[in-house]
C-alpha cells in the first residue's frame, strides 16, 4: 500500500521526515548559520533526501532491503548540505569547456 502523500506529490513520507531530521542533526557540523542559512540547510536536507533516496537505493542496489531507506534518506539529509557543492564541481569537470561560461556564443 502506497502513502497518501507519495500518492500526491511524488515523495515519500518516511523518506521527507527522516531527511529533516537528518538535516537538523547537520546544524550540528555546521557553524556561523544565520537563522535563514540554517532553515535552508534543514529544508534542502529534507528535499534532497524525499527525491534522491530512491535514486540512491536503486544506484546501490538496495531495491529488496526496504529497511535500509530511512537510514538512506537520513544520511542524505544529514549530509545534502555538503554534497551539493560537491556535485556542482563534478558537474562542472565533467562539462565540456565549449558548453561552460557564454554557453559557447562568439
Amino acid at each position: 500500500m502506497t502513502e497518501p502523500v507519495s500518492t500526491a506529490i511524488g515523495i515519500k513520507l518516511a523518506s521527507l521526515v527522516a531527511g529533516f531530521a537528518g538535516g537538523v542533526v547537520s546544524l550540528a557540523f555546521l557553524s556561523n548559520l544565520t537563522r535563514w542559512q540554517a532553515a535552508m540547510a534543514v529544508v534542502v536536507g529534507s528535499l534532497s533526501a524525499a527525491y534522491m533516496t530512491p535514486v540512491a537505493i536503486v544506484y546501490m542496489g538496495w531495491t529488496d532491503r526496504p529497511e535500509l531507506q530511512n537510514g538512506t534518506a537520513f544520511v542524505i539529509g544529514l549530509t545534502a548540505m555538503n554534497l551539493i557543492p560537491a556535485i556542482k564541481a563534478a558537474a562542472a569537470r565533467w562539462t565540456p569547456k565549449s558548453q561552460q561560461g557564454d554557453g559557447g556564443a562568439k
